[in-house]
C-alpha cells in the first residue's frame, strides 16, 4: 500500500497536480509509520513465524516491500533529513533480505516450480535502493552499480518466472496480480536509471539502457491486461479485495512516473506526454484499490 500511495503521489506531482499529491504523499507517511510498528511488534512477539517467512522462497520475496516503500517516501518527501534516514533504512534493510533470499535459495536449490511474479519484488527492491543512494549524495559509482546489479537480477528473475509459467502454468488458487509487478521492475529500472544518469541528458549507454527498459514495460501492458481479462473470465464470480492487488497499482503508478522522468531526461517528448497521460488512470486504479480495501477491513478485522 505505502509503495503504491508514494509512487502514485509522485507521478501526480511529477504531472502537476500538487494537492492530491501531497494528500496521498501524508497519507502514504501514515500507512508507513503504522505498518512499520506493527511489523516491529509482530517480529518481537512471534520471532518464530517470521524466521519462518524468511526461510520460504513463497514469503521473503515480499519482505522487498519494505525498502521499496522506504525510498519512495524518502525520494518523495523533500525534507533532506528525512531522505537521508530512509536512504540508510533502504539500504539496511535491502541487504538483510537479500542475504536471506540467498540463504534461503541456497538451501532450497532455488526451485523454479516456485517463481512467482512477487520474485520480482527483488529487482524492485534493488532499483529502489539505487535511488536511495542518489537521495542520500552517495558516490555517484554505487548507485550505478547497485542498479548494473538491479539489471542483472530482472533479467534472472524474469527467466525464472516466465520458465515456471511455461512449464507449469498458474494453479487456480494462484493470484494474478503479483505478475504486474513484473512491469513494474521494468519501469523502476528506468526510473532509477533517471536518477543515476550522469549529465543533463545521461550517458549515451545507460539512456540506451532506460529505452529498452521503457520499451519492456510497454510491450507488457496490454499482455498483463489480455491475460488477466482471461483469467477473470474463466474464474467468474464476485469480485473480492485481495492485498495482492496493491502489486498492481504500484507498477501503474511506477510507469507514469518513469515515463515522465525518461521523456525529460532523454529528451523524447512523447515518452513524457505518455506518463502524464497515464498518471490520473493510475490515480484512478489506486482508489479502486483502496475503497475495496476499505471496505473489506471490516470484514477482515471481525476474522
Amino acid at each position: 500500500m505505502v509503495m503504491a500511495t508514494g509512487i502514485v503521489s509522485a507521478a501526480l506531482r511529477q504531472a502537476g497536480s500538487r494537492e492530491p499529491s501531497e494528500a496521498l504523499l501524508w497519507l502514504a507517511a501514515a500507512a508507513f509509520g503504522v505498518l512499520t510498528l506493527a511489523a516491529a511488534a509482530r517480529a518481537a512477539a512471534f520471532p518464530a513465524e517470521v524466521r519462518g517467512d524468511l526461510m520460504r522462497t513463497d514469503r521473503v520475496f515480499s519482505y522487498f516491500a519494505f525498502p521499496a516503500a522506504a525510498s519512495v517516501l524518502g525520494s518523495d518527501s523533500g525534507q533532506h533529513q528525512a531522505a537521508a534516514a530512509l536512504a540508510v533504512a533502504t539500504a539496511l534493510a535491502w541487504l538483510a533480505v537479500t542475504c536471506a533470499v540467498i540463504s534461503t535459495g541456497t538451501a532450497e536449490r532455488w526451485p523454479v516450480r516456485h517463481a512467482a511474479g512477487s520474485w520480482e519484488l527483488w529487482v524492485v527492491g534493488t532499483q529502489a535502493t539505487a535511488i536511495a543512494a542518489t537521495t542520500a549524495a552517495v558516490p555517484a559509482g554505487v548507485a550505478v552499480a547497485v542498479w548494473s546489479a538491479g539489471v542483472v537480477l530482472y533479467a534472472l528473475v524474469t527467466a525464472m518466472v516466465v520458465t515456471r509459467l511455461l512449464v507449469a502454468g498458474l494453479g487456480p488458487d494462484d493470484p494474478f496480480a503479483p505478475y504486474w509487478v513484473t512491469m513494474g521492475a521494468a519501469s523502476i529500472t528506468v526510473l532509477a536509471a533517471t536518477q543515476v544518469l550522469p549529465g543533463p541528458r545521461g550517458g549515451p549507454v545507460l539512456t540506451d539502457m532506460a529505452l529498452i527498459f521503457w520499451s519492456v514495460a510497454t510491450g507488457l501492458i496490454p499482455v498483463l491486461i489480455v491475460a488477466g481479462a482471461a483469467r477473470r473470465l474463466r474464474r467468474p464470480g464476485k469480485p473480492r479485495f485481495r492485498r495482492e492487488l496493491w502489486m498492481i497499482s504500484f507498477p501503474c503508478g511506477m510507469y507514469a512516473l518513469a515515463s515522465m522522468r525518461l521523456g525529460d531526461a532523454a529528451g523524447r517528448p512523447l515518452i513524457h506526454d505518455i506518463g502524464a497521460a497515464l498518471a490520473w488512470p493510475a490515480a484512478a486504479v489506486w482508489a479502486l484499490v483502496f475503497a475495496g480495501m476499505v471496505t473489506a477491513l471490516p470484514r477482515s478485522l471481525r476474522r
